[in-house]
Formats: C-alpha cells, sequence, structure tokens
C-alpha cells in the first residue's frame, strides 16, 4: 500500500511540475515582459496563478520511520508548504498479514522562525518528539509555514514592528498554514477523524493558540511548548516587543477557544518566563478557555530549549502523556483509541527546535 500509494502522490507531483513547465513555456510564447512579470518570490506572478497546484508525497519513504517529503496547501492557495511526514511502522505488516488497517491518529508539529536564518534553514524534523508520537501510534507531519526555508517566500505570519507589534494577527497568518495542513492530511484514509493534535514550539506554539481559537472540529488536543512572540526585544533576555499586547491576545484568544491545551513553560526561559506564561494562560482562561500550564525545572542553561534534546524528555514526557490520554468533550468516539495508543506507548521523549525572532527584530 505504501509503495502504491506514493506512486500515485508522487505522479501528481510530478504532473505539477510538468503543468509549471507547460505554463512558463505559455507565458514566454505570448511574449510577455519578464521583469514586470516578477513577483516577490522570482516567479513570473501570472504563471503562479496559472498553475493548478498537485499536493502529495514527493520521493519515496526513508528508513527513518518512513520519513517522506510532501508538498501540502498553506494558509495562501497559490502557494503550497514543503513538509516532513513520519509513520508508524505496522502499515504494511498489517497488510501483508491480511489484517484490516486502522486509521492512525494525527499529530502536526510546528516549528519556529529565526528572521536572520528564515530562508536557509533545513526542513523541520524534530526527529525525537516525532518518534514519541510514531512510537504511541500517530503519523507525523513537520510542515514548514510560508517564509521559511524550502517553502521560501515572504515572512507574512510577522506583522508590525517591536514598538508597534501585532501578535494576534501574526498567530492567525501562522495558524492558516496549519489549518490548512489539518485540513488537507484528514482526508487522507490512514487518518483517524477528530484525533488530531497541534504541537507548536515557540512562535510555532503561538500559532497553534490561535488555531485552538478557531475550534477546528479535527483537533482534539492543543500542546503549546514555550509559545510566544517578541521574545529578546533588542538582543536583551526577558524583554518583549509589547508585552501587554502578548498578553491581551491570549486573552482574545482564549474568548473562543474550546480546546483543550497544555502549556509547557521553564523556570529559566529566557524568553517567555514563568510570569509572562503565567499571565497569558490566566488571561487566557478568564475568557472561559481550558489551559494546563507546567512550569518546568530550569533546564540547562536556557530553559526556552526544553524541546532540544533527549534530556528533555524527563521534564515533559510524563506530562504530555497524561494529557493526553486524558478523556475530553472534543471527540468521544476517540478517546478509547487515543488512550490505547498512548497506553501501550514506551517512555517520553523529547523534540529539537528551531529559534524563532521574527521581522520584529524579536527572539523565538
Amino acid at each position: 500500500m505504501a509503495n502504491s500509494l506514493w506512486a500515485r502522490r508522487a505522479g501528481g507531483f510530478f504532473a505539477a511540475v510538468l503543468a509549471l513547465g507547460a505554463c512558463a513555456h505559455s507565458a514566454a510564447a505570448q511574449g510577455k515582459d519578464s521583469a514586470a512579470a516578477q513577483g516577490k518570490e522570482g516567479a513570473p506572478a501570472k504563471v503562479r496563478k496559472q498553475i493548478v497546484q498537485q499536493y502529495g508525497a514527493f520521493g519515496p519513504e526513508g528508513l527513518r520511520m518512513r520519513e517522506q517529503l510532501w508538498i501540502m496547501p498553506s494558509g495562501d492557495p497559490t502557494r503550497g508548504l514543503r513538509a516532513t511526514v513520519f509513520r508508524p511502522e505496522d502499515d504494511d505488516a498489517d497488510e501483508n498479514a491480511g489484517a484490516e488497517q486502522k486509521p492512525h491518529p494525527l499529530v502536526v508539529i510546528n516549528h519556529g522562525t529565526s528572521s536572520a536564518t528564515r530562508l536557509s534553514v533545513a526542513m523541520p524534523v524534530y526527529y525525537w518528539l516525532s518518534k514519541w508520537f510514531v512510537d504511541r501510534g500517530y503519523v507525523v507531519v513537520v510542515p514548514q509555514r510560508r517564509g521559511h526555508g524550502a517553502t521560501g517566500g515572504d515572512l507574512d505570519e510577522s506583522v508590525g514592528t517591536c514598538a508597534n507589534p501585532d501578535h494576534a494577527r501574526s498567530g492567525e497568518i501562522a495558524a492558516d498554514d496549519i489549518e490548512a495542513v489539518v485540513n488537507y492530511m484528514t482526508r487522507e484514509p490512514d487518518i483517524a477523524p477528530h484525533a488530531t493534535v497541534v504541537v507548536g514550539i515557540s512562535t510555532g506554539g503561538w500559532a497553534s493558540l490561535a488555531l485552538a481559537a478557531r475550534n477546528p472540529g479535527e483537533v482534539r488536543a492543543i500542546v503549546n511548548m514555550a509559545g510566544g512572540r517578541g521574545g529578546h526585544a533588542g538582543g536583551q533576555p526577558h524583554a518583549i516587543c509589547g508585552r501587554d499586547r502578548l498578553v491581551e491576545a491570549a486573552g482574545r484568544f482564549g474568548s473562543t477557544a474550546r480546546i483543550p491545551t497544555l502549556w509547557l513553560y521553564s523556570e529559566n526561559d529566557s524568553y517567555f518566563g514563568p510570569k509572562l506564561a503565567s499571565d497569558m494562560a490566566e488571561a487566557w482562561r478568564a475568557g472561559g478557555a481550558a489551559a494546563e500550564l507546567d512550569i518546568l525545572p530550569p533546564y540547562g542553561s536556557d530553559g526556552h530549549d526544553i524541546a532540544n534534546d533527549r534530556a528533555g524528555w524527563d521534564a515533559w514526557g510524563a506530562i504530555a502523556d497524561r494529557f493526553l490520554a486524558a478523556p475530553d468533550t472534543r471527540a468521544p468516539d476517540t478517546r478509547e483509541m487515543a488512550s490505547s495508543v498512548s497506553a501501550a506507548a514506551p517512555a517520553a521523549s523529547a523534540i529539537e527546535t528551531g529559534i524563532e525572532t521574527g521581522a520584529l527584530q524579536a527572539g523565538r
């Protein structure tokens, strides 16, 4: 099944490449002025609009947790996202044994950003966090949002300046990409309905909270790891671009969010410390939203890196296991499935993460 599925999706991708070439040839034949047609991303604007994007797998699965590159939709219908997909090893074994293949819950892991290196960064992998979920029976998707790495383009999700940031709008634009990935992947036949978990680190965590405010029906839980925006303002630890606006935006998101959320921060986080985390969680709850805030012990030289390596497993692994195994009101038909895959899982693990600063000249 895996090979045939790849063949179908890869075929769609190569068809898109051929379509792009045909569009480019057509534009050239019409004698369009190439300089006038250039868009912000370097490709002729008219050509980009003519492309009918084909999404799916890009190349074969690898040996590491069946790793595979995909192209997926973004919050902008004219632009696609690059993504890494990991899968449990049991799919082919079940098929070969003649057993009915069971759908897997999905987790979407969302990266951070560095304004200085955002276009040069490699595809996000988050190996240890991805493995943590794959071991528990999840299909893992790690999309690279607009404005980053191979996906490229403008950093649309960074709105305003450090002196005048729009943290709410920034989170919402990033959430558009996450929501597009969730909507696309939950239509796949091997993905369980209403069982998706969204995880975010740093500004990826903030974007995940923005998504929670929309209460997407396929998402059962949010895990926010050291989430926020505007940290290290002016290069200074504990300085935040628009701190009050960040707390206010958390309250705004919390006024509509009704999805269970887990917030993980460390005592020695120099970007978003315990006091800020507590203030954001309090504002979130004031609107009626649910938030489990866990302030973890000091971690290494900077607790903002709780997601960076295996040493983080002991800090957050058991907490995440318990949170994800708890019953919720979002999807009663998936409670037993989510609990069973968690109970059968091995010891908790951690993630590696990127650094976030964004166009606000601020950190993580």
